[in-house]
Protein backbone atom coordinates (compact mmCIF):
# COMPACT_ATOMS: atom_id res chain seq x y z
CA UNK A 1 0.00 0.00 0.00
CA UNK A 2 1.59 3.29 -1.12
CA UNK A 3 1.68 6.30 1.35
CA UNK A 4 1.64 10.15 0.83
CA UNK A 5 4.13 12.19 2.78
CA UNK A 6 4.25 15.79 2.46
CA UNK A 7 7.21 17.04 3.60
CA UNK A 8 6.28 20.13 5.36
CA UNK A 9 9.52 20.31 7.64
CA UNK A 10 11.96 17.64 7.36
CA UNK A 11 15.55 18.51 8.24
CA UNK A 12 18.22 16.46 6.89
CA UNK A 13 18.80 15.00 10.04
CA UNK A 14 15.87 13.91 11.82
CA UNK A 15 17.90 12.22 14.72
CA UNK A 16 18.76 15.32 16.15
CA UNK A 17 17.23 15.05 20.10
CA UNK A 18 16.63 19.03 20.42
CA UNK A 19 13.15 18.28 18.76
CA UNK A 20 10.67 15.98 17.40
CA UNK A 21 10.20 16.51 13.69
CA UNK A 22 7.06 15.89 12.63
CA UNK A 23 5.62 14.54 9.25
CA UNK A 24 2.14 14.46 8.01
CA UNK A 25 0.77 11.40 6.95
CA UNK A 26 -2.09 11.67 4.59
CA UNK A 27 -3.18 8.07 4.04
CA UNK A 28 -2.99 5.24 7.07
CA UNK A 29 0.59 3.28 7.06
CA UNK A 30 0.65 -0.04 6.93
CA UNK A 31 3.59 -2.21 7.97
CA UNK A 32 4.64 -3.17 4.82
CA UNK A 33 5.36 0.52 3.61
CA UNK A 34 6.70 1.99 6.90
CA UNK A 35 9.56 -0.37 6.08
CA UNK A 36 10.26 0.36 2.94
CA UNK A 37 9.42 4.50 3.36
CA UNK A 38 12.23 6.34 1.95
CA UNK A 39 12.19 8.46 6.18
CA UNK A 40 12.55 5.52 7.39
CA UNK A 41 16.12 5.90 8.73
CA UNK A 42 14.39 8.67 11.34
CA UNK A 43 14.53 6.64 14.22
CA UNK A 44 13.57 9.69 16.34
CA UNK A 45 10.64 11.25 13.68
CA UNK A 46 7.15 11.03 14.77
CA UNK A 47 4.27 11.29 12.31
CA UNK A 48 1.02 12.81 13.25
CA UNK A 49 -2.28 12.16 11.55
CA UNK A 50 -3.85 14.55 9.36
CA UNK A 51 -7.51 15.96 9.83
CA UNK A 52 -9.91 12.98 8.50
CA UNK A 53 -7.65 10.33 7.94
CA UNK A 54 -8.07 7.01 7.62
CA UNK A 55 -7.44 4.82 11.08
CA UNK A 56 -5.49 1.43 10.21
CA UNK A 57 -4.63 -0.91 12.70
CA UNK A 58 -1.67 -1.04 12.55
CA UNK A 59 -0.97 2.67 13.06
CA UNK A 60 1.30 3.59 16.00
CA UNK A 61 0.78 5.42 18.71
CA UNK A 62 3.56 6.72 20.97
CA UNK A 63 4.59 9.85 22.89
CA UNK A 64 7.99 11.97 22.21
CA UNK A 65 9.21 15.18 23.25
CA UNK A 66 10.98 17.66 22.13
CA UNK A 67 12.76 21.06 23.14
CA UNK A 68 9.98 22.94 24.31
CA UNK A 69 8.61 19.91 26.88
CA UNK A 70 6.35 16.30 26.34
CA UNK A 71 3.67 16.40 24.31
CA UNK A 72 1.66 13.29 22.98
CA UNK A 73 2.08 12.33 19.81
CA UNK A 74 -0.43 9.82 17.59
CA UNK A 75 1.24 7.98 14.29
CA UNK A 76 3.45 6.00 12.88
CA UNK A 77 6.75 5.21 14.16
CA UNK A 78 9.25 4.79 11.72
CA UNK A 79 11.23 1.85 13.73
CA UNK A 80 12.71 -0.60 11.10
CA UNK A 81 16.12 1.40 11.19
CA UNK A 82 18.98 -1.26 11.00
CA UNK A 83 20.31 -1.51 14.95
CA UNK A 84 23.89 -1.29 13.33
CA UNK A 85 23.42 1.55 11.34
CA UNK A 86 21.76 2.98 14.50
CA UNK A 87 24.71 3.02 16.46
CA UNK A 88 26.54 4.50 13.69
CA UNK A 89 24.76 7.04 13.22
CA UNK A 90 24.94 7.48 17.03
CA UNK A 91 28.66 8.03 17.10
CA UNK A 92 28.57 9.83 14.49
CA UNK A 93 26.50 12.86 16.25
CA UNK A 94 28.60 12.21 19.55
CA UNK A 95 31.84 12.62 17.27
CA UNK A 96 30.43 15.95 15.52
CA UNK A 97 29.37 17.59 18.75
CA UNK A 98 32.72 16.67 20.29
CA UNK A 99 34.40 18.42 17.13
CA UNK A 100 32.11 21.85 17.11
CA UNK A 101 31.64 22.39 21.08
CA UNK A 102 35.54 21.18 22.25
CA UNK A 103 36.00 18.30 24.68
CA UNK A 104 36.01 20.39 27.65
CA UNK A 105 32.91 22.63 26.45
CA UNK A 106 31.28 19.19 25.99
CA UNK A 107 32.01 17.85 29.16
CA UNK A 108 31.22 20.93 31.04
CA UNK A 109 27.60 20.84 29.16
CA UNK A 110 27.71 17.15 30.16
CA UNK A 111 28.34 17.94 33.80
CA UNK A 112 26.04 20.77 34.06
CA UNK A 113 23.23 18.63 32.62
CA UNK A 114 23.96 15.86 34.96
CA UNK A 115 24.60 17.83 38.09
CA UNK A 116 24.10 15.47 40.59
CA UNK A 117 26.06 12.28 39.16
CA UNK A 118 28.78 14.70 38.31
CA UNK A 119 29.01 15.23 42.29
CA UNK A 120 28.85 11.83 43.31
CA UNK A 121 31.68 10.90 40.09
CA UNK A 122 33.66 13.83 41.76
CA UNK A 123 33.23 12.44 45.58
CA UNK A 124 33.52 8.86 44.43
CA UNK A 125 37.49 10.27 42.90
CA UNK A 126 38.22 12.95 45.74
CA UNK A 127 37.90 10.45 48.43
CA UNK A 128 39.56 7.60 46.70
CA UNK A 129 42.83 9.36 47.56
CA UNK A 130 42.43 8.70 51.10
CA UNK A 131 40.57 5.31 50.99
CA UNK A 132 41.52 2.49 48.11
CA UNK A 133 37.78 1.60 46.68
CA UNK A 134 36.80 -2.16 46.44
CA UNK A 135 34.76 -3.70 44.20
CA UNK A 136 32.59 -5.35 46.86
CA UNK A 137 31.62 -2.11 47.66
CA UNK A 138 29.25 -2.18 45.24
CA UNK A 139 26.30 -3.99 45.91
CA UNK A 140 26.18 -5.85 42.47
CA UNK A 141 22.96 -7.50 43.40
CA UNK A 142 21.60 -3.70 43.11
CA UNK A 143 22.93 -3.46 40.01
CA UNK A 144 21.82 -6.12 38.97
CA UNK A 145 18.27 -5.99 39.93
CA UNK A 146 18.23 -2.27 38.70
CA UNK A 147 19.37 -2.92 35.30
CA UNK A 148 16.62 -5.63 34.84
CA UNK A 149 14.02 -3.17 36.47
CA UNK A 150 15.06 -0.18 34.08
CA UNK A 151 15.13 -2.95 31.04
CA UNK A 152 10.89 -3.70 31.92
CA UNK A 153 9.89 -0.20 32.36
CA UNK A 154 11.90 1.30 29.60
CA UNK A 155 10.34 -1.33 27.08
CA UNK A 156 6.94 -0.46 28.65
CA UNK A 157 7.35 3.04 28.18
CA UNK A 158 8.23 2.59 24.48
CA UNK A 159 5.16 0.36 23.97
CA UNK A 160 3.36 3.07 26.02
CA UNK A 161 2.15 0.45 28.33
CA UNK A 162 2.42 3.15 31.69
CA UNK A 163 1.04 6.07 29.23
CA UNK A 164 -1.93 4.16 28.69
CA UNK A 165 -2.62 2.64 31.86
CA UNK A 166 -2.57 6.46 33.40
CA UNK A 167 -4.43 8.23 30.96
CA UNK A 168 -7.08 5.77 30.89
CA UNK A 169 -7.29 6.82 34.59
CA UNK A 170 -6.98 10.31 34.18
CA UNK A 171 -9.39 10.44 31.64
CA UNK A 172 -12.77 9.80 33.99
CA UNK A 173 -11.85 13.01 35.85
CA UNK A 174 -13.95 15.72 34.92
CA UNK A 175 -13.07 18.30 37.37
CA UNK A 176 -9.80 19.48 38.90
CA UNK A 177 -10.85 17.58 42.33
CA UNK A 178 -11.14 14.54 40.44
CA UNK A 179 -8.71 14.78 38.49
CA UNK A 180 -6.42 15.33 41.52
CA UNK A 181 -7.23 11.98 43.21
CA UNK A 182 -6.62 10.39 39.44
CA UNK A 183 -3.04 11.59 39.39
CA UNK A 184 -2.28 10.99 43.03
CA UNK A 185 -4.04 7.23 43.17
CA UNK A 186 -1.70 6.55 39.32
CA UNK A 187 1.08 8.18 41.12
CA UNK A 188 0.68 5.55 44.08
CA UNK A 189 0.32 2.86 42.51
CA UNK A 190 2.84 3.09 39.63
CA UNK A 191 5.78 3.95 42.61
CA UNK A 192 4.87 0.55 44.24
CA UNK A 193 6.15 -1.14 41.39
CA UNK A 194 7.70 1.05 38.46
CA UNK A 195 10.09 3.17 41.29
CA UNK A 196 9.23 6.68 41.83
CA UNK A 197 11.68 7.90 39.75
CA UNK A 198 10.07 5.93 36.69
CA UNK A 199 6.79 7.19 37.97
CA UNK A 200 7.58 11.14 37.99
CA UNK A 201 8.99 10.64 34.30
CA UNK A 202 5.44 9.03 32.89
CA UNK A 203 3.07 11.38 34.88
CA UNK A 204 4.37 14.25 35.31
CA UNK A 205 4.62 14.81 31.45
CA UNK A 206 1.23 14.10 31.00
CA UNK A 207 0.50 16.91 34.21
CA UNK A 208 2.31 19.55 31.16
CA UNK A 209 0.37 18.67 28.46
CA UNK A 210 -2.97 18.77 30.48
CA UNK A 211 -1.88 22.01 32.39
CA UNK A 212 -1.25 23.55 28.16
CA UNK A 213 -4.62 22.37 27.28
CA UNK A 214 -6.33 23.67 30.13
CA UNK A 215 -4.71 26.56 31.31
CA UNK A 216 -4.74 25.48 34.79
CA UNK A 217 -1.64 26.13 36.99
CA UNK A 218 -1.34 22.14 37.91
CA UNK A 219 1.45 23.39 40.65
CA UNK A 220 -0.89 21.59 43.75
CA UNK A 221 -1.02 18.30 40.66
CA UNK A 222 2.59 18.51 40.33
CA UNK A 223 3.74 18.43 43.95
CA UNK A 224 0.83 15.79 45.28
CA UNK A 225 1.72 13.43 42.40
CA UNK A 226 5.85 13.29 43.32
CA UNK A 227 4.17 13.10 47.14
CA UNK A 228 2.43 10.08 46.11
CA UNK A 229 5.65 8.68 44.18
CA UNK A 230 7.45 8.83 47.14
CA UNK A 231 5.48 7.63 48.98
CA UNK A 232 3.97 4.73 47.28
CA UNK A 233 7.88 3.62 46.77
CA UNK A 234 8.03 2.96 50.33
CA UNK A 235 5.50 0.45 50.04
CA UNK A 236 7.36 -2.44 48.17
CA UNK A 237 11.13 -3.63 48.33
CA UNK A 238 11.67 -2.68 44.74
CA UNK A 239 9.82 0.93 44.93
CA UNK A 240 13.42 2.90 45.32
CA UNK A 241 16.78 2.35 45.05
CA UNK A 242 17.39 3.01 49.05
CA UNK A 243 14.21 0.18 49.89
CA UNK A 244 16.13 -2.27 47.80
CA UNK A 245 19.65 -1.82 49.47
CA UNK A 246 17.99 -2.14 53.10
CA UNK A 247 15.89 -5.06 51.79
CA UNK A 248 19.38 -6.98 50.64
CA UNK A 249 21.84 -5.50 53.14
CA UNK A 250 20.49 -6.67 55.81
CA UNK A 251 18.64 -10.25 54.19
CA UNK A 252 14.78 -8.69 55.42
CA UNK A 253 12.17 -11.50 54.62
CA UNK A 254 8.84 -9.72 52.71
CA UNK A 255 6.73 -10.25 55.73
CA UNK A 256 9.01 -8.08 57.87
CA UNK A 257 9.60 -5.54 55.35
CA UNK A 258 5.70 -5.22 55.09
CA UNK A 259 5.41 -4.86 58.61
CA UNK A 260 7.17 -1.87 58.36
CA UNK A 261 5.91 -0.41 55.17
CA UNK A 262 2.41 -0.84 55.42
CA UNK A 263 1.71 1.40 58.47
CA UNK A 264 3.42 4.16 56.68
CA UNK A 265 1.89 3.95 53.56
CA UNK A 266 -1.90 3.96 55.08
CA UNK A 267 -0.90 7.00 57.09
CA UNK A 268 0.32 8.55 54.35
CA UNK A 269 -2.97 7.66 52.23
CA UNK A 270 -4.89 9.10 55.01
CA UNK A 271 -3.04 12.23 54.71
CA UNK A 272 -3.17 12.82 51.06
CA UNK A 273 -6.89 12.01 51.20
CA UNK A 274 -7.32 15.07 53.53
CA UNK A 275 -5.36 16.98 51.27
CA UNK A 276 -7.21 16.26 47.80
CA UNK A 277 -10.41 17.26 50.22
CA UNK A 278 -9.65 20.66 49.75
CA UNK A 279 -8.96 21.17 46.07
CA UNK A 280 -11.89 22.55 44.65
CA UNK A 281 -13.86 21.21 41.78
CA UNK A 282 -13.35 23.24 39.23
CA UNK A 283 -14.63 21.62 35.49
CA UNK A 284 -12.02 19.91 33.66
CA UNK A 285 -12.30 18.63 30.23
CA UNK A 286 -10.24 15.79 28.73
CA UNK A 287 -10.49 14.61 25.47
CA UNK A 288 -10.47 10.75 25.30
CA UNK A 289 -9.03 11.13 22.28
CA UNK A 290 -5.68 12.16 24.79
CA UNK A 291 -5.48 7.88 25.42
CA UNK A 292 -2.81 6.71 23.44
CA UNK A 293 -2.57 3.69 22.05
CA UNK A 294 -0.21 -0.02 22.73
CA UNK A 295 2.42 -0.61 19.76
CA UNK A 296 4.21 -3.10 19.57
CA UNK A 297 1.73 -5.35 21.79
CA UNK A 298 3.56 -8.93 20.67
CA UNK A 299 6.70 -7.34 22.43
CA UNK A 300 4.82 -6.53 25.73
CA UNK A 301 4.86 -10.38 26.41
CA UNK A 302 8.61 -11.30 26.75
CA UNK A 303 9.39 -8.02 28.66
CA UNK A 304 6.57 -8.85 30.93
CA UNK A 305 8.25 -12.75 31.18
CA UNK A 306 11.27 -10.42 31.93
CA UNK A 307 9.53 -8.69 35.08
CA UNK A 308 9.01 -12.00 36.60
CA UNK A 309 12.94 -12.76 36.38
CA UNK A 310 13.45 -9.65 38.12
CA UNK A 311 10.91 -10.31 41.11
CA UNK A 312 12.82 -14.13 41.26
CA UNK A 313 16.23 -12.66 41.14
CA UNK A 314 14.57 -9.95 44.14
CA UNK A 315 13.82 -12.93 46.50
CA UNK A 316 17.75 -14.64 45.27
CA UNK A 317 20.68 -12.67 47.14
CA UNK A 318 23.19 -15.02 44.94
CA UNK A 319 25.97 -13.63 42.71
CA UNK A 320 25.10 -16.62 40.05
CA UNK A 321 21.51 -15.87 40.12
CA UNK A 322 22.67 -11.88 39.80
CA UNK A 323 24.63 -13.39 36.57
CA UNK A 324 22.14 -15.34 35.12
CA UNK A 325 19.02 -13.18 35.46
CA UNK A 326 21.27 -10.35 33.77
CA UNK A 327 22.12 -12.52 31.02
CA UNK A 328 18.49 -13.36 30.66
CA UNK A 329 17.63 -9.78 30.88
CA UNK A 330 20.10 -8.84 28.03
CA UNK A 331 19.12 -11.40 25.48
CA UNK A 332 15.41 -10.72 25.93
CA UNK A 333 15.91 -6.92 25.40
CA UNK A 334 18.59 -8.02 22.55
CA UNK A 335 16.24 -10.78 20.76
CA UNK A 336 13.49 -8.46 20.63
CA UNK A 337 13.71 -4.63 20.55
CA UNK A 338 17.61 -3.96 21.44
CA UNK A 339 16.87 -0.08 21.12
CA UNK A 340 15.56 -0.16 24.77
CA UNK A 341 19.10 -0.49 25.32
CA UNK A 342 19.61 3.01 23.83
CA UNK A 343 16.68 4.27 26.28
CA UNK A 344 17.56 2.81 29.23
CA UNK A 345 17.98 5.39 32.78
CA UNK A 346 21.53 4.58 32.55
CA UNK A 347 22.25 7.72 34.66
CA UNK A 348 20.57 6.28 37.65
CA UNK A 349 22.68 2.71 37.27
CA UNK A 350 25.84 4.79 37.17
CA UNK A 351 24.53 7.20 39.90
CA UNK A 352 23.76 3.78 42.05
CA UNK A 353 27.66 3.01 41.28
CA UNK A 354 29.15 6.07 41.93
CA UNK A 355 27.25 6.21 45.57
CA UNK A 356 29.10 2.92 46.36
CA UNK A 357 32.24 4.13 45.32
CA UNK A 358 31.81 7.12 47.38
CA UNK A 359 29.76 6.67 50.33
CA UNK A 360 31.90 3.10 51.11
CA UNK A 361 34.85 5.07 50.31
CA UNK A 362 33.84 7.64 53.30
CA UNK A 363 32.41 5.00 55.48
CA UNK A 364 35.90 3.07 55.68
CA UNK A 365 37.61 6.75 56.39
CA UNK A 366 38.85 5.77 60.27
CA UNK A 367 38.52 9.68 61.32
CA UNK A 368 34.88 9.74 60.38
CA UNK A 369 33.79 6.62 61.92
CA UNK A 370 33.96 7.67 65.37
CA UNK A 371 31.39 10.50 64.51
CA UNK A 372 29.26 8.34 62.23
CA UNK A 373 28.71 5.45 64.87
CA UNK A 374 27.77 7.96 67.21
CA UNK A 375 24.93 9.05 64.57
CA UNK A 376 23.33 5.86 64.68
CA UNK A 377 23.65 4.94 68.34
CA UNK A 378 20.06 4.27 69.16
CA UNK A 379 17.18 3.29 66.48
CA UNK A 380 15.71 6.70 67.52
CA UNK A 381 19.26 8.27 67.19
CA UNK A 382 19.21 6.06 63.50
CA UNK A 383 16.10 7.59 62.49
CA UNK A 384 16.64 11.23 63.34
CA UNK A 385 20.08 11.50 61.78
CA UNK A 386 18.47 9.60 58.25
CA UNK A 387 15.71 11.81 58.26
CA UNK A 388 17.70 14.74 58.57
CA UNK A 389 20.83 13.95 56.22
CA UNK A 390 18.44 13.42 54.06
CA UNK A 391 17.28 16.81 53.68
CA UNK A 392 21.01 18.08 52.22
CA UNK A 393 22.59 14.78 50.15
CA UNK A 394 19.29 12.81 49.53
CA UNK A 395 17.78 9.96 50.69
CA UNK A 396 19.83 7.16 49.11
CA UNK A 397 23.56 7.97 49.71
CA UNK A 398 22.31 8.09 53.09
CA UNK A 399 20.78 5.18 53.25
CA UNK A 400 24.10 3.32 52.31
CA UNK A 401 26.03 5.29 54.52
CA UNK A 402 24.17 4.85 57.66
CA UNK A 403 23.78 0.99 56.77
CA UNK A 404 27.54 0.34 57.46
CA UNK A 405 27.32 1.51 61.27
CA UNK A 406 23.44 -0.65 62.06
CA UNK A 407 23.12 -3.48 62.72
CA UNK A 408 18.86 -5.32 61.79
CA UNK A 409 17.77 -4.26 64.90
CA UNK A 410 17.84 -0.50 63.41
CA UNK A 411 17.23 -1.36 60.42
CA UNK A 412 13.16 -0.19 60.10
CA UNK A 413 14.23 3.29 62.19
CA UNK A 414 16.73 3.50 59.26
CA UNK A 415 13.43 2.19 56.67
CA UNK A 416 11.59 5.13 57.82
CA UNK A 417 14.30 7.82 58.54
CA UNK A 418 14.80 7.24 54.45
CA UNK A 419 11.63 7.18 53.17
CA UNK A 420 10.04 10.09 55.08
CA UNK A 421 13.41 11.65 54.62
CA UNK A 422 12.66 12.09 50.42
CA UNK A 423 10.18 14.91 51.45
CA UNK A 424 11.00 18.26 52.14
CA UNK A 425 13.95 20.20 50.14
CA UNK A 426 14.39 19.14 46.59
CA UNK A 427 17.28 17.28 46.98
CA UNK A 428 15.53 14.82 49.37
CA UNK A 429 15.21 12.62 46.67
CA UNK A 430 15.71 12.07 42.99
CA UNK A 431 12.01 12.14 42.52
CA UNK A 432 11.88 15.79 43.96
CA UNK A 433 14.82 16.90 41.68
CA UNK A 434 13.48 15.03 38.19
CA UNK A 435 9.97 16.94 38.98
CA UNK A 436 11.46 20.31 39.60
CA UNK A 437 13.80 20.11 36.43
CA UNK A 438 10.67 19.18 33.69
CA UNK A 439 8.72 21.83 35.26
CA UNK A 440 11.24 24.51 35.21
CA UNK A 441 12.35 23.74 31.88
CA UNK A 442 8.59 23.86 29.96
CA UNK A 443 7.52 26.90 32.54
CA UNK A 444 10.79 28.50 33.73
CA UNK A 445 8.62 31.97 34.26
CA UNK A 446 6.32 30.29 36.93
CA UNK A 447 9.19 28.10 38.70
CA UNK A 448 8.81 30.64 41.96
CA UNK A 449 5.47 30.05 42.84
CA UNK A 450 5.82 26.16 41.81
CA UNK A 451 8.59 26.06 44.10
CA UNK A 452 6.95 27.67 46.77
CA UNK A 453 3.78 25.75 47.03
CA UNK A 454 5.96 22.44 46.57
CA UNK A 455 8.14 23.35 49.19
CA UNK A 456 5.21 23.96 51.22
CA UNK A 457 3.36 20.84 51.16
CA UNK A 458 6.48 19.10 51.41
CA UNK A 459 7.42 20.31 54.28
CA UNK A 460 3.91 20.07 55.97
CA UNK A 461 4.22 16.24 55.43
CA UNK A 462 7.37 15.83 56.20
CA UNK A 463 6.40 17.24 59.99
CA UNK A 464 3.34 15.79 60.04
CA UNK A 465 4.84 12.13 58.94
CA UNK A 466 8.28 12.33 60.78
CA UNK A 467 6.59 13.80 63.65
CA UNK A 468 4.18 10.44 63.87
CA UNK A 469 6.91 8.00 63.27
CA UNK A 470 9.41 9.32 65.31
CA UNK A 471 6.86 9.05 68.59
CA UNK A 472 6.21 5.70 67.43
CA UNK A 473 10.22 5.26 66.80
CA UNK A 474 11.08 5.99 70.25
CA UNK A 475 7.51 4.16 72.58
CA UNK A 476 9.04 1.17 70.01
CA UNK A 477 5.52 0.81 68.20
CA UNK A 478 7.73 0.25 64.87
Amino acid sequence: MSTVITKSTIPSNLNQPAAAHRVRVQESVSKDSMATSPAGGAGEASFEKSEGASTDSSQRHFITHDHDGFHLNYAARQSHLPHRREIQMRSRRFSDHLREEGVARALFGWMRNNMFLSILVIVAVVTSFFNTPQWSYVDWHIIAIMFELMAVLCAFERYGVLQWFSMKILSRAHNERSLSIAMSLVALGLGMFATNDVTILTIIPLVLMMKKRTSTPMYLQMTLVTICANLGSCLTPFGNPHNLYIYTHFNITLAEFMRWSVPLFLTSLVLIFVTLAFVPKKPIEISKDDIPQLVMKKRIIPFAFLALVVFINLRINDWRADVICAVIALVVTMLFDPRVLFHINWNLIFTLFFIFIGIQNIAHMSFLQTALTALVSSPIATYISALLMSQVITNVPVTVLLANFINHGSAAALFFGADIGGLGTPIASLANLITISLANKQYPEESKPFLRQFLALNFIALAILGTLFGVLQYVGLV
